[in-house]
């Protein structure tokens, strides 16, 4: 088996997926032999199996210890390598280990998280903002009138997350209590997990489909594209890729005004609802959540002003959904991911290579 030039290293969990395997398409569309590893390679199998690599998770303590340690091992087993980081707060300081602080090259991927590490002390040496496959938005097939038939409504509030508490799933149900008389000709969709179904419970004017994790990338795409807007209801977010996909479906977003998801949206494309107040909440991890503090009332004049753009102003909801679609251009996976080539090394590439299809040693594989 021949070498690969980039080992792209990384968790099996759907979002970390998502970002690896676009890193991956992004290095082979470049020219250069590329693979996602959705586990830990042992140095003694790396070294047989990438010259370089990139390793990408979240920079929470609890966790991050041993992904850091296969960094440091690959530098030092001359592979060269970065750890590709997000953050959603302020990772706890005690729980830090000094040896992470050296010898390894951070790379973050927003503004915010770039920020909240500097607060500990944490060197980034870069933001590379991650990026979307425009080939993967061009596949996706929208179902909007069968969506809107479906479900009986004239305006469709979408969104796909977890029942993760940050991910504000009990506000949104606050929100769509508030439409149910005001607003009866407006319908939420809800993709997340069981956990998340029952917040959603007896809610007639809310479909809830817990399926989160479970669709092919094309599944989850076109579902976007079939909202009328997408509404992020997040207290706390490391980046916001669904912000940036729905905006390349045309697809204006409604979401907390606030880094990073001011980074990843345009106000062209985007109706922001104003934050109260920041606080930081302990949820049981080695980070201190950064919660962007906003109210129901807030949050549902928002819904009702895109409401009313979407039934009484046509053409401005063609212009936010156009210009929602040049803004992510801008994050072109060959455009965000080619910054990977200077912190690597990379020479050559060009040409695009075919993904590597060879058996990949798997003994004392660790998570």
């Amino acid at each position: 088996m021949y070498m690969l030039d980039v080992g792209i290293v990384s968790s099996y969990v759907p979002s970390l997926k998502t970002v690896s395997k676009d890193i991956e398409t992004a290095l082979l569309k470049m020219g250069y032999r590329a693979k996602y590893f959705n586990y830990r390679v042992p140095v003694y199998n790396a070294i047989k199996l990438f010259k370089k690599a990139i390793v990408f998770m979240p920079f929470d303590p609890v966790y991050l210890a041993p992904w850091a340690l296969l960094v440091r091992d690959y530098r030092r087993y001359s592979i060269r390598s970065v750890m590709y980081v997000t953050v959603e707060g302020i990772p706890k300081r005690e729980m830090i280990p000094k040896w992470v602080r050296k010898d390894i090259i951070y790379i973050a991927n927003s503004e915010f998280t770039k920020e909240k590490l500097e607060e500990v002390e944490i060197e980034t040496r870069d933001i590379i903002y991650h990026g979307i496959n425009l080939e993967d938005i061009a596949k996706a097939t929208p179902f909007k009138k069968r969506l809107k038939e479906e479900l009986k409504a004239e305006v469709v509030f979408g969104t796909v997350c977890s029942s993760l508490p940050r991910k504000g799933l009990n506000m949104l149900r606050e929100i769509a209590e508030m439409a149910k008389d005001k607003l009866p000709k407006a319908k939420f969709f809800v993709m997340t997990d069981n956990r998340g179904a029952g917040i959603f419970e007896g809610m007639e004017n809310v479909y809830v489909y817990p399926r989160f994790g479970k669709l092919s990338r094309t599944e989850v795409l076109s579902l976007i594209g079939s909202f009328d807007y997408y509404l992020c209801s997040s207290f706390a977010e490391g980046f916001g890729l669904p912000l940036l996909e729905a905006q390349a479906l045309g697809v204006p977003v409604i979401a907390g005004k606030y880094k990073p998801l001011t980074e990843v949206t345009t106000p062209e494309s985007t109706l922001y609802i104003p934050i109260q107040y920041i606080t930081h909440r302990d949820d049981g991890y080695g980070i201190l959540f950064t919660y962007h503090v906003y109210s129901a009332e807030d949050a549902f004049n928002v819904v009702k002003e895109a409401y009313e753009i979407y039934t009484s102003n046509p053409e401005e909801y063609k212009r936010m959904s156009e210009a929602g679609r040049e803004f992510a251009k801008e994050f072109d996976i060959l455009r965000t991911y080619s910054k990977f080539k200077t912190w690597l090394r990379l020479n050559g590439g060009k040409k695009k290579a075919k993904p590597d299809k060879a058996e990949v040693p798997r003994e004392n594989i660790n998570g």
